[in-house]
């Protein structure tokens, strides 16, 4: 959805506006931290990818502040992680592999020395390989890692080097939201908070809820957009982290990102939803017909233009027709797709298909075959 992304980059713009403000006030930061999900599939579109360069270059190129980043479960590590070694003296530190988590981001300012240590979401069993363990879920990972860590961990503060972890991950006591994708089946997918108390911040990704889990110090800073209805009056913004030689003096501050848009839930028939006044905010629908009606997005993004989505929960456990089981036909009956589709929708609805659907299903069916045989060898 073009709007969305635009609006993404606008959080963003006013975003480096808060950096440039920071750095006129003499308090330039260190290191942008990325914790994960930097796109939203494993081979993202070809303007999101622009989108992220032109960033991370008025971040790094413009403004000469160093970015860590992993790749999270909706990345592709490889993807991310590509050119790696030669980024890492431009400025980019990209965690993408399970070799990479020996190799720390250090920093040194006037405030003292840090090591940040990046976890790139891998499966437990490719934690299990690296390590020549059988690891069968996150918990057990996360543990193997911090006992590989030991050794550098112990010489970090020897050397009066703070700590700071950069995890993908999904901490026992943190708050979900209907739009995170499951890491595993079951709970099989949470690693305990006590294992993360060795660090003096652990930076979190995941979740998409802004938070704090067990303690100030390991924090999801959250998604740049509410992306479910979970997430409707929910803050997003990001964390300021300062460390001091002084363990007492460190300060964590969250600031709101300064939107156009916020996210409204509403729910009512399609009728009534049709006859609303015009919203610029982001949209959900929850809609009380029993049958989603026909091109029901189109329809109300004429009323919503920044409708995200459109559901019908009554539809979603309204029975089949009269209750009783779809009739299976012969598969050599010989008979048009668009007739089945109409048959379908007879049973499921009552009303099967208007003129107009019909006309819709034929044009829709015909254009998908042509590009079918098209294809075709």
């Amino acid at each position: 959805m073009k709007p969305l992304i635009d609006d993404q980059e606008a959080v963003l713009a006013c975003f480096l506006a808060d950096i440039d403000i920071q750095i006129a006030n003499g308090q330039k930061p260190d290191a942008l931290l990325v914790a994960g999900d930097v796109f939203d599939r494993s081979i993202p579109p070809e303007d999101a990818v622009r989108r992220l360069d032109r960033f991370l270059d008025e971040v790094i190129g413009k403004r000469g502040i160093s970015v860590a980043m992993i790749p999270g479960n909706h990345d592709s590590a490889t993807r991310v992680g590509a050119n790696a070694t030669l980024l890492k003296n431009s400025g980019l530190r990209l965690f993408s592999s399970a070799e990479s988590l020996s190799d720390p981001l250090l920093i040194t300012s006037s405030s003292g020395s840090a090591a940040i240590y990046g976890v790139p979401y891998l499966e437990p069993a490719e934690w299990g390989f690296h390590f020549k363990q059988t690891l069968t879920n996150h918990d057990a990972a996360l543990a193997a890692i911090l006992e590989s860590l030991k050794p550098r961990l112990a010489a970090d503060r020897a050397a009066g080097r703070r700590t700071v972890l950069m995890l993908h991950a999904f901490v026992a006591g943190g708050q979900a939201s209907e739009s995170e994708r499951p890491l595993s089946i079951g709970g099989s997918e949470l690693v305990a908070a006590e294992r993360l108390k060795e660090f003096d911040y652990v930076a979190l990704g995941h979740l998409h809820r802004p938070q704090r889990v067990a303690s100030d110090r390991i924090r999801y800073s959250g998604s740049l957009f509410p992306y479910s209805a979970s997430e409707a009056g929910s803050e997003k913004g990001y964390v300021t982290i300062e460390l001091h030689r002084d363990r007492d003096h460190d300060r964590f501050e969250f600031s709101s990102f300064k939107t156009e848009r916020s996210l409204r839930v509403l729910s009512g028939s399609f009728a009534e939803l049709l006859q609303s006044p015009p919203l610029g905010d982001y949209v959900i629908i929850e809609l009380t017909d029993s049958v989603l009606p026909f091109e029901a997005f189109r329809r109300l993004a004429t009323v919503f233009p920044h409708l995200l989505h459109v559901g019908s929960r009554a539809a979603e456990f309204a029975t089949l027709g009269s209750g009783q089981p779809l009739a299976l036909r012969s598969r050599h009956e010989e008979r048009a797709d668009h007739e089945v589709i109409g048959d379908f929708l007879k049973e499921a609805t009552g009303d099967g298909c208007s003129d107009e659907e019909r006309e819709w299903l034929i044009s829709e069916l015909s254009q998908f075959l042509n590009k079918e045989k098209e294809r075709a060898p």
